[in-house]
């Protein structure tokens, strides 16, 4: 194929009318086009008299002879999950969370014909969207299901962005599976994709059924809690369950208590930053740690119609998206920065325990909200916390708490303390 670049539109068109137009700028007759796809499109606002959108064409020719001069050949690179498997075990492996990296794990040992078993201490995507209704509504917290964790991990309902600062061709590919399973098509080339929780909601069980057809089996309010290992070799993990379990009774052994034993000597940890009670349990088991720098701030709202004038002004006429931004100030010791802002959203109560306060935002695919939002963060590094131990982090969270910590506003108060 063939790539158009720097299809400057002006105007509300349609997609056949922006291929037009491309033709029209590389001189290319329409009728010798077999097939194309907008390979990107972004917003160029720098000049608010001449806001316009610039699109990327890829084309296929009816007739490969007619080679286009000036044009950038684009070669479709494979980007498949299958792969070649050289395990033999006959253990199935086992997947524990079922955030986004849980997912696409459990997805490509499925394709791969590996059978994995999804543990998930929360619930599935269907009874968690109650509990977070309940909490919402009546204050009524489940530790094991809520905003934060249950199947689909905490981007299931805080809007689902897909923007990576990393190259990869798998990027792509994760874009690709998310449209097969439901979600609309302009992820693949919009600047920054997001998919919504409106429309997660729906794909996530589409990715859990398809991993239970190709032979996998998925644990829902099972936590995995121990292992145990023969020769410094895993040989099986330790879960507390309260699910009817539906899987080969050669893979499992039912123990007191709730708990069971699943038989595997290959484990995937895919357990996100909050769970912190497994982290303790590995490092008490002597599983190497390393302490990483994380982030601490607020979340900000403010009038969608604001983002929008400052960012497109007021002058032109093209159907545009909610606008977003990004802020960053680098200071010599300290950057502060806004993180997951969210064009449209709402800022959405998201406590997973009980005496906690946390926010996140949230925004449906419409993004059609009164208001906008955005996290608005601080770097803390390891030589912020008084230890060495690896669990230096959670154990400054505490402290930081402890030590009263109020937000009001936009204004910051502390007592007890300077920050």
């Amino acid at each position: 194929m063939y790539r158009l670049e720097n299809i400057k539109i002006s105007e509300n068109l349609s997609e056949d009318k922006i291929l037009e137009k491309a033709c029209n700028k590389y001189k290319i007759n329409i009728e010798d086009i077999k097939n194309y796809e907008i390979a990107k499109v972004s917003i160029d606002a720098r000049n608010k008299d001449d806001i316009h959108y610039i699109y990327a064409i890829d084309i296929e020719l009816k007739n490969d002879r007619n080679l286009l001069k000036n044009v950038k050949f684009v070669s479709k690179k494979n980007t498949s999950l299958k792969a070649c498997i050289k395990r033999k075990s006959f253990f199935r492996p086992v997947v524990i969370g079922s955030g986004p990296a849980g997912l696409f794990c459990a997805l490509t040992l499925a394709y791969n014909g590996l059978k994995p078993i999804l543990i998930e201490q929360g619930k599935c995507v269907e009874e968690r969207q109650k509990d977070i209704e309940d909490f919402l509504l009546n204050q009524k917290l489940n530790i094991n299901s809520n905003v934060q964790f249950g199947e689909g991990g905490a981007g299931t309902f805080s809007d689902g962005k897909l923007n990576s600062g990393i190259s990869s061709i798998y990027c792509r590919n994760v874009l690709e599976e998310f449209i097969k399973f439901g979600a609309p098509k302009q992820i693949l080339y919009t600047n920054k994709p997001h998919i919504g929780t409106d429309n997660l909601i729906k794909i996530v069980p589409k990715i859990r059924n398809e991993i239970i057809r190709l032979g996998g089996s998925v644990l829902f309010q099972t936590k995995f809690i121990d292992f145990e290992t023969t020769n410094n070799k895993l040989t099986s993990i330790i879960c507390e369950t309260k699910e009817d379990l539906k899987i080969d009774n050669n893979d499992i052994e039912y123990l007191e208590n709730q708990l069971i034993k699943i038989k595997t000597d290959c484990a995937v940890l895919a357990i996100g930053h909050s769970a912190r009670d497994t982290f303790e349990m590995l490092y008490s088991k002597n599983i190497k740690m390393e302490r990483k720098n994380f982030s601490l701030g607020v979340r900000i709202e403010h009038k969608q119609d604001m983002i929008n004038k400052s960012q497109y002004g007021e002058k032109t006429n093209l159907k545009l998206p909610p606008a977003d931004y990004k802020l960053a100030y680098h200071g010599k010791e300290r950057s502060c920065y806004t993180f997951c802002m969210c064009p449209g959203g709402v800022v959405i109560a998201s406590s997973s325990g009980y005496e906690e306060i946390v926010t996140n935002g949230m925004s449906k695919f419409a993004r059609n909200e009164e208001n906008a939002n955005s996290a608005v963060l601080v770097n803390i590094v390891p030589e912020d916390f008084e230890g060495d131990n690896p669990l230096e982090r959670d154990l400054f969270s505490k402290r930081f708490r402890k030590k009263g910590v109020y937000f009001r506003r936009f204004e910051l108060f502390c007592t007890n303390s300077k920050i």
